[in-house]
């Protein structure tokens, strides 16, 4: 017996029955309080003015109910028993009592069939006309039951042989080359038998790189390995089927293959490891090198992997392609145009520095300037400059490659961070005899880049003569073009922020979800961010020795605020609120919506 016929009995079931009258979705929903009548009617005057989607999702479109919270709504109210499809198994001759392209069109999904009655998990169970017409169709009596869209779409997928959005198919076949070792890898296509780790990994890797991953972590847990892609900076469990099994049973064997393939010690199990390798992509005639960066750490059930996927061809080629407004743009190109000083990009920990680094230096290669960058590690290699690896066991610190780079006649010296006195005060030494200065610090705002100076030692009038900008950046996933539709924020944000008042200036866009996205509704990340050029009131300021308080206040009027830059974001309409709330430090986004004044930057 199956879960769902378990389920089925222990609830009373759906069956048709004319003398039983179902009320419309809508009214479900305001009756169970998980929706107002405005709400109601403002989504039914969508519909009526073109919105082609069906109500429960244009109402999860608008934000203004959850799934979860519609489908408790529909399970209370009808009693509609709310199942977990994750973990059934679907006998796959369903598949042919209700064909796929009707189950598809009205996202439903046969999960049970006993005797006469067939068990259906309806994405909308109050279409009563569609229970109708299958009874007609089948001869069978119908049981509804209902479950996740998510969780629809997959039991769909297993149940009719059918990649997940966004997972491979064989029309979209790679083919992976490391250590001259070709083999055909099609990522999502689990219908194989993983005899060794080396087929497993390639399946990873290639699924991995289909779906735009910066990072896949491999974690080994008490009974098996858990596998996540970090897709636009946020962790997601891939759907892996039969695969999973596979790295379940081969766990120990994958982490010895990444070693191995990474160059490193694979009878060292006690320390952490680090190292690095490349692979080709061809898909057709197209051939692209992609690096990858491995990191194995011991841990509790076995040792754990991180791998960093270094595509070249993702990065921006040129500060234009951060995102950033027009103005902000050309404010730190004129930055770049200088012949000395310090430039400073600062942020978080995975804000993208490095990238907005490599995009300046980028902005501003040609054969007449002499470009040198100390980097811990190498993460792009580019032939317009000359990188150096900092290796501090042999030496090689930042600070001495700076010693070293002041003899080779440099215009331009990118060091990756400035984490110690030592290299402070060697970069601020270049800064000043000639050299334009590029790096980055950890702080929250670009101002206080100025307070992570001063406690490194770098005396108040140096910083004061030589800091000729700082840019201070988060990053914010952009709504999917594709399957982008208009929405308005939620009553929780409305509430809890006045953003009232700005919804006739800001486009405001949510994705619904398509095979670009892989049905997350973001596609790519952009920039956010504020540059701070100092003036001379600022630099006055700095000289004097002025706490950082009255040095923020001075720069407000320098500043293009991160506020300005967010606002610039919502009415070009390429990101949303809740995405700019996720990432943006809060009183930043006070001043967006207005609860504290942004002052006009002079200059």
């Amino acid at each position: 017996m199956t879960p769902t016929a378990a389920d089925a009995r222990k609830k009373p079931e759906l069956h048709l029955a004319a003398s039983r009258p179902r009320l419309p979705l809508g009214e479900v929903l305001v009756r169970s309080g998980a929706l107002t009548q405005e709400q109601l009617q403002e989504a039914l005057r969508q519909q009526k003015t073109g919105n082609k989607q069906r109500l429960g999702r244009l109402l999860i479109t608008l934000g203004f109910v959850k799934d979860e919270v519609m489908r408790q709504a529909l399970s209370t109210q009808l009693n509609v028993p709310f199942v977990d499809l994750e973990r059934m198994r679907i006998d796959p001759v369903l598949a042919r009592v209700i064909n796929q392209a009707y189950a598809r069109r009205h996202n439903l999904l046969p999960i049970s069939a006993i005797g006469r009655s067939l068990t259906v998990c309806m994405d909308d169970p109050t279409d009563q006309a569609v229970v109708v017409e299958l009874a007609r169709l089948t001869g069978y009596s119908i049981t509804v039951v209902t479950a996740s869209h998510d969780a629809i779409k997959a039991g769909f997928a297993r149940l009719y042989n059918e990649p997940l959005p966004g997972e491979v198919t064989g029309q979209d076949m790679i083919s992976l080359e490391f250590a001259d070792e070709p083999v055909e890898s099609t990522g999502a296509n689990y219908g194989f038998e993983a005899k060794t780790a080396d087929v497993v990994v390639r399946k990873v890797l290639g699924l991995a790189i289909e779906q735009r991953t910066s990072d896949i972590h491999l974690e080994m847990l008490s009974s098996r390995m858990s596998i996540r892609f970090r897709v636009d900076g946020l962790l997601v469990e891939p759907q892996l089927g039969e695969l999973q099994e596979a790295c379940n049973n081969l766990a120990r064997e994958m982490v010895s293959r990444f070693k191995i393939l990474a160059k490193l010690d694979i009878a060292e199990r006690r320390r952490p490891q680090d190292g690095s390798f490349r692979i080709n992509t061809v898909r057709g005639e197209a051939v692209k090198s992609i690096d990858l960066r491995v990191s194995v750490v011991p841990s509790m059930h076995g040792e754990s992997v991180v791998i960093r996927v270094l595509d070249k061809t993702r990065l921006p080629k040129s500060i234009e392609g951060l995102g950033l407004p027009p103005e902000m743009v050309q404010q730190f190109g004129h930055l770049l145009k200088r012949t000395n000083g310090i430039l400073l990009v600062t942020g978080p920990t995975g804000s993208g520095k490095s990238t907005t680094l490599y995009s300046a230096l980028k902005t501003v290669a040609a054969p007449h300037l002499r470009i040198l960058t100390a980097e811990d590690p190498i993460e792009y290699v580019y032939e317009q400059f000359s990188q150096c690896e900092v290796n501090e066991q042999i030496g090689n610190t930042f600070a001495s490659y700076l010693r070293a780079f002041l003899r080779h006649d440099p215009e331009i010296i990118m060091v990756g961070e400035i984490r110690d006195r030592e290299t402070a005060e060697m970069a601020f030494r270049a800064a000043q005899t000639g050299h334009l200065l590029l790096s980055t610090l950890h702080t929250t705002t670009a101002v206080e880049a100025v307070t992570r100076l001063r406690d490194l030692g770098i005396d108040s009038n140096t910083i004061a003569s030589t800091l000729t900008g700082v840019l201070g950046q988060r990053l914010a996933r952009k709504v999917c073009s594709e399957c982008r539709q208009p929405y308005q924020p939620s009553k929780t944000l409305l509430e809890e922020l006045p953003l009232t008042r700005h919804l006739g200036s800001w486009k405001l866009f949510k994705g619904t979800g398509c095979a670009k996205c892989n049905f997350t509704g973001y596609s790519g990340r952009l920039m956010v961010g504020e540059l701070w050029i100092p003036s001379q009131d600022d630099a006055l300021l700095i000289a004097k020795g002025a706490n950082i308080d009255e040095v923020a206040v001075s720069a407000t009027a320098s500043t293009y605020t991160m506020a300005q830059c967010a606002s610039r974001l919502l009415v070009d309409g390429v990101t949303n609120i809740e995405e700019l709330v996720r990432v943006m430090p809060y009183p930043a986004i006070r001043q967006m919506v207005g609860l504290e004044p942004v002052a006009e930057r002079v200059g």
